[in-house]
Formats: C-alpha cells, sequence, structure tokens
C-alpha cells in the first residue's frame, strides 16, 4: 500500500499539531489549589522585578535601629522619660518608612507590634515593652531581608540578640543569659560575612572578639565583665550601622 506525497504531509502535520497542543498543555502553570491536606495554601506575594531585589534600603530604616537603642536603654533602666523619646522617634520614622518601603513582608507585623510596644510604653510594663519591642525589630530585620545586596537585616538581628543578653544580664536572670549569649554567637557567626567590608574591618574584628568574651563572662555569671562586653559590642554596632546608612 502505497501513500501520496500530500496524505504523507497531512498525516505529518497532524501528529505535529497534536504535539504543539500538548506541549502548550504542559507548560500552561498549574492553578492554585483552593484546598490541601492541611487546609488552605498560604497566600504567596510574586517576587519583585529584578531591579528592586538589588536596591538600597532607605536610610530611615537604620535609623530605626539606632532609635530601638534608646528605646531599650529606656526600658532596660525603667528611664520611661527615654523610652517614650524613642516611641516618639519611631512614631515619626514609621510613617515615612512605610511610604518607601511598600508592602514589604515584615511590614504588616511590623504595624502589629509597633501598636503594641506603644501600649506596653504607656503602661511602663518592662517585660511587655522589651518583649514588643524584640518583635518589632525582628519585623525590621524581615524588611531589611527584601534587600539582598545590604546587611541591614543582619545589623538589625544582632542588634535584637544583644538586646536580648543586656536585658537578662540585667535582670541577673543567668539561665537566660546563657542562652540569649548561644544565640547571639550563632548569629553573629552567620552575619559577620555580610559586614566585612575593608571600612569597617575594625570594628568588625573587636565586635568578634567581644562576642567571645562576653560569653565567657555569662557562663562565669560575672555581670560586670559581661556589661564591659555589651558595651563593647554596643559601641562596635553602633560604628558598623552608620557606616552602611544609606548605603
Amino acid at each position: 500500500m502505497t501513500y501520496s506525497k500530500y496524505s504523507i504531509l497531512k498525516l505529518v502535520s497532524i501528529i505535529g499539531l497534536t504535539f504543539l497542543v500538548s506541549g502548550c498543555n504542559m507548560f500552561t502553570p498549574l492553578k492554585k489549589p483552593e484546598i490541601g491536606p492541611a487546609g488552605s495554601p498560604v497566600e504567596t506575594k510574586p517576587n519583585p522585578p529584578i531591579s528592586q531585589r538589588f536596591e538600597s534600603p532607605p536610610k530611615e530604616l537604620y535609623d530605626l535601629e539606632a532609635a530601638a537603642g534608646v528605646i531599650f536603654q529606656g526600658i532596660n533602666k525603667k528611664d520611661w522619660v527615654q523610652a517614650e523619646r524613642g516611641i516618639a522617634t519611631l512614631q515619626t520614622l514609621w510613617p515615612k518608612i512605610r511610604d518607601l518601603t511598600g508592602n514589604k513582608k515584615g511590614i504588616k507585623d511590623a504595624d502589629e507590634a509597633l501598636a503594641t510596644l506603644e501600649t506596653d510604653i504607656n503602661k511602663q510594663s518592662n517585660s511587655a515593652s522589651y518583649e514588643s519591642l524584640i518583635k518589632f525589630m525582628a519585623s525590621i530585620s524581615d524588611v531589611g531581608k527584601s534587600y539582598k545586596l545590604s546587611p541591614l537585616s543582619d545589623i538589625v538581628a544582632i542588634g535584637n540578640t544583644i538586646r536580648n543578653v543586656s536585658f537578662y544580664v540585667q535582670e541577673k536572670n543567668w539561665d537566660k543569659a546563657k542562652a540569649k549569649t548561644k544565640e547571639l554567637e550563632g548569629a553573629w557567626g552567620q552575619a559577620k560575612p555580610s559586614m566585612e567590608k575593608v571600612g569597617i574591618l575594625g570594628e568588625i574584628t573587636k565586635t568578634h572578639s567581644a562576642v567571645k568574651q562576653l560569653k565567657d563572662a555569662v557562663e562565669a555569671e560575672n555581670k560586670g565583665a559581661a556589661e564591659e562586653q555589651i558595651a563593647n559590642i554596643n559601641e562596635s554596632m553602633g560604628f558598623i550601622r552608620e557606616y552602611y546608612h544609606g548605603k
């Protein structure tokens, strides 16, 4: 049995068209299911454009970390006038930061944490204010993760771990201070490479040394020595923050 050239071409065309249609279906994105084994799927935001992924963070986010230091010192010393002064700075900075950062991950959580922090400061609740501040700044660290080439997120995260250690050293709660110091050591080891630049290496080295000495002081339950190393880390991290401010 023989086939004409026309019949063969027609058959090839049909087969090709079939594969083309099948191929289109293969590469069509699947529709997101309404329900899964554990309930409704979490809503995810699309990745931002490439240009936005590598932009520099607003310098006001670094100012926020500085304001957190003012608030924390007020909380730690039960100086509520100072804490309220820091809150006033946050209230001034936050609307501008929201405008500059848009709807980045962490903003919504930061909004909620800031409202709680304001309430706790007004109530002069020491532990609650500390916890709210830590939660607020953890959200700011999440915001910082959107800026891929910036160490902002790490700087804020280290700031938060220092505040954790300092709070429990002040309270002489050595079990928690030791646990938080261990967290600091891990966080610093992870964050250190992102901060290392020629212009700030001296402060990086000082911080690295102070973190190790702080661990020894906390293990020995030596409040004076621990506070000395916290002060050293505090100063160096301030220099590091200012170095990257606006970069």
